[in-house]
């Protein structure tokens, strides 16, 4: 492991599966601001652990031909940041058209600065909301797709951990990766068995979090390293995985212990297979930004009446205006990237 030259893998359809797994987190979470039950076969839950275990698959490899962690923190600092804090004032300031506070009561509140401190710093769960905006909703959140992005840079802190450990001690890389997945799957159904037991909605947050959430990257991880494996084996490896989920509602704690591993390989399987998504480019970081902006879309949507349509229409149009907006964003991330230097 340490000492070998790596070359990150080249993804050739993740563009389009980062837009399936945007799309189901879209899809979930605009049922749940329109009392909606638009199906989709993907949860949000499974499309952000896929988002997870795509990053351990790109960002390991990263970090060990970049070799350095400064150049590896900066390198992630400009792909992500950029987005994220457009976004955070994207709303701050955007939303107060729709607060019920009017312009001077909304950007003298005391609420509107701890948000804008709290989500710029990525502890959005300090003040998840704006003064007056959603507070009608089922879940007034301004944005709650922003949890994920702690999470994120959590797990990007842990590869020169693991790199460090693999470098000072005779631990093979497949038996750490293992043990980490493990440990993250028995600390997520030790909270999840806490909130059964005790009803304390908590439990049930913090095994979302980025304990919880390792399991999926590290899958991530151990496809990057062994990559050539799983394509010399793809007939084998993509049947075992649909197998899995066929079978899923039979096999005992399937969501627990195996659905990281199995959602984790079929999305590095599905993206690196074959070569029927490299039409869509590299504009990966459009689904990002879907992913980013679609929640306070589909309020302003629900706010303003839109979802009154069929569900059909409304989702339509919030497709239709978050993709708009996602596009504007990503022109203007370009612009900002160009001013800053490479990493």
């Amino acid at each position: 492991m340490p000492g070998k030259t790596y070359t990150v893998p080249v993804p050739n359809n993740m563009g389009i599966v980062r837009y399936v797994l945007a799309l189901a987190v879209v899809i979930d979470h605009f049922n749940l601001l329109t009392g909606s039950s638009v199906p989709f076969p993907v949860s949000s839950y499974q499309g952000v652990g896929g988002f997870f275990a795509l990053s351990g698959f790109l960002i390991y490899g990263s970090y060990l031909r970049k070799g350095s962690a400064v150049q590896y923190f900066y390198a992630r600092a400009r792909r992500i940041l950029p987005a994220y804090w457009m976004t955070v004032l994207l709303c701050a300031m955007g939303l107060s058209l729709a607060s019920t506070l009017g312009a001077r009561d909304y950007f003298t509140s005391a609420h509107f600065w701890r948000y804008l401190g709290a989500n710029m710093s990525f502890l959005n769960f300090l003040e998840p909301t704006l003064p007056g905006v959603f507070a009608d909703s089922v879940l007034p959140a301004a944005d709650a797709s922003l949890w994920t992005m702690k999470v994120e840079w959590c797990l990007y802190a842990t590869p020169p951990l693991v790199a460090w450990l693999l470098r000072r001690t005779r631990l093979r890389g497949p038996v750490v990766f293992a043990a980490i997945y493990v440990l993250a799957c028995a600390y997520r159904a030790l909270l999840l068995w806490l909130y059964e037991r005790t009803g304390s909605e908590i439990y049930s947050i913090l095994g979302r979090q980025f304990l919880g959430q390792l399991s999926y990257f590290y899958v991530g991880v151990l496809w990057c390293r062994f990559l050539p494996v799983l394509l010399r084996h793809k007939a084998v490896t993509g049947l075992a995985c649909l197998a899995a989920m066929i079978a899923a509602d039979y096999i005992p704690a399937y969501g627990l212990w195996l659905e990281p591993a199995v959602m984790g390989t079929a999305v590095v399987w599905v993206s690196m297979v074959g070569r029927w998504g490299t039409w869509e480019g590299r504009r990966d970081n459009v689904s990002y930004n879907i992913y980013l902006l679609h929640w306070p879309v589909i309020q302003l949507l629900v706010q303003y009446g839109a979802c009154t349509l069929p569900s059909a229409a409304s989702l339509a149009i919030a497709l239709v205006a978050t993709a708009a907006l996602s596009l504007l964003m990503n022109a203007a991330e370009h612009a900002l990237r160009a001013r800053l230097p490479s990493p």
